[in-house]
C-alpha cells in the first residue's frame, strides 16, 4: 500500500459534505483540523504547509477564497460540484473533487468513486480510499467528463423535483424525456465549455446510480446560478439550446412568487 502523504489538512465547512470527508481522514490518520464560521481561519491561512480542503456550498465559495486569497492554490482542494470554474480563473494550480456520496443525518450512500484531478489528486484520493470513502485521482480531460456527467446530475436531481413537488423516483417513472432532457443539456453544454468528449453511456449510469435515491425530494432547488442556470448560459455561450432546464427555470420562478414571495432565489 502506497504510503500517505497528505500534510494537515484544514476542513473548511463541516456540512454533511465536510463532515464525512473529514472523518474519513481522521480514520487513515491524515492530521486535520476544522474550520467554521468562526474559528481556524487564522490557522489555516498561516500554515505554510498545510492544506485547505473547501467543502462549503457553491455561493459561499467567492467568499471563502476571498478569505484564503494568501493561501497557493496549490494547497486548496475543492470540493464543489457546480459549474464554479469562472470563480478558479485565477487559480490555476488547485485541485478539483467531484463527490459522489450522498449524505443526511445518520444515513449515508455511497454511489460511485469520488474522483480527484490536480497536483492533490493523488494523495487525497489514497487519503480518503484509506479511511473508507472509494475515491481515485484522475488526468484532467477525465475530469472534464465527469464534471459535465455530475452537473447533469445535479441539474436533475434538485430544480425538477422542486418544481414538480415528486420524488426521484416519481420524477424518472412520470417525467422520463424531461429528465433525460435536463441531463443531456446540461452534460452537451458543459462538454462544450471544456472540450470534453461526451460519455455517451452517461444516462445509462445517472439511471443506475438514481436507483439508490428514488426517495429523494427537493422543497428547494439550491445553487442554481451553479447549476441550472449555469447550464442555459453555457448553452448559449456556445451556440446550443437548453428548452428543457430554461423551462423548469421559468416555472421555479412562478412557483416561489405565488407559494413562498422567495423568488430572490432565482
Amino acid at each position: 500500500m502506497s504510503e500517505l502523504r497528505l500534510p494537515r489538512t484544514y476542513v473548511v465547512g463541516l456540512g454533511e459534505v465536510g463532515r464525512r470527508l473529514g472523518g474519513a481522514l481522521d480514520r487513515a490518520g491524515v492530521p486535520t483540523c476544522p474550520v467554521t464560521r468562526t474559528r481556524g481561519w487564522d490557522e489555516a491561512r498561516g500554515d505554510p504547509e498545510g492544506v485547505c480542503l473547501v467543502c462549503v456550498g457553491e455561493e459561499s465559495l467567492a467568499e471563502v477564497l476571498e478569505t484564503l486569497h494568501n493561501v497557493p492554490s496549490e494547497r486548496l482542494i475543492l470540493v464543489q460540484n457546480g459549474w464554479i470554474r469562472p470563480l478558479l480563473v485565477d487559480l490555476p494550480d488547485n485541485t478539483r473533487g467531484l463527490i459522489w456520496f450522498t449524505s443526511k443525518g445518520d444515513f449515508f450512500q455511497i454511489l460511485r468513486a469520488n474522483a480527484f484531478a490536480g497536483p492533490l489528486a493523488e494523495d487525497m484520493a489514497l487519503a480518503l480510499a484509506a479511511g473508507g470513502l472509494p475515491s481515485e485521482p484522475v488526468e484532467k480531460a477525465m475530469f472534464d467528463s465527469l464534471e459535465a456527467d455530475k452537473m447533469g446530475f445535479n441539474c436533475v436531481v434538485g430544480l425538477p423535483l422542486a418544481v414538480h413537488s415528486m420524488t426521484l423516483g416519481d420524477y424518472l417513472a412520470e417525467c422520463p424525456g424531461e429528465a433525460k432532457a435536463v441531463f443531456e443539456e446540461a452534460v452537451n453544454a458543459c462538454s462544450a465549455a471544456t472540450g470534453a468528449e461526451i460519455d455517451s453511456r452517461a444516462w445509462s449510469a445517472f439511471l443506475e446510480t438514481a436507483k439508490f435515491l428514488r426517495w429523494v425530494r427537493a422543497s428547494q432547488a439550491k445553487a442554481l446560478d451553479f447549476r441550472n442556470q449555469a447550464v442555459v448560459a453555457l448553452a448559449a455561450e456556445h451556440g446550443l439550446a437548453a428548452p428543457a432546464n430554461q423551462e423548469l427555470l421559468g416555472q421555479y420562478g412562478e412557483k416561489c412568487v405565488t407559494n413562498s414571495g422567495w423568488s430572490e432565489r432565482l
